[in-house]
């Protein structure tokens, strides 16, 4: 078997989201990892804008800045605010959501757009 690292640093993760910063400095959810915290909330959704996380506003902050604050030992708690831009009826939503951090794979992320097909129909 493979030797196990002791007493190392604790394991940094996430919740499962791909982050991207798009034109005017907002960081938006660009895919969700399938089967991680933000998954299993149901909350969160692709074009979701990230303005808090734990309570710090991070409106105009870049990805590699909010990092710091995304990533935690396995298992710690993480509450991270959004805004949903919705239609005219509903205008902008926010809200909040609080997710255990664990490690997640990041090869399952939801596909960005359509879904591919396999064989012929």
């Amino acid at each position: 078997p493979a030797p196990v690292a002791n007493g190392g640093p604790p394991k940094m993760c996430g919740v499962g989201v791909v982050l991207v910063q798009v034109s005017g400095g907002a960081v938006c959810v660009k895919s969700v990892n399938k089967g991680g915290p933000a998954h299993k909330s149901a909350a969160i959704e692709r074009g979701d804008v990230l303005y808090a996380i734990d309570g710090v506003k991070v409106l105009g902050w870049d990805v590699e800045r909010m990092k710091p604050l995304i990533l935690g030992p396995v298992n710690s708690q993480i509450t991270m605010s959004f805004q949903r831009v919705g239609n005219q009826v509903q205008g902008k939503r926010a809200f909040t959501v609080t997710m255990l951090r664990i490690p997640v794979d990041a090869a399952a992320s939801t596909p960005a757009r359509g879904f591919e097909t396999y064989g012929s129909g």
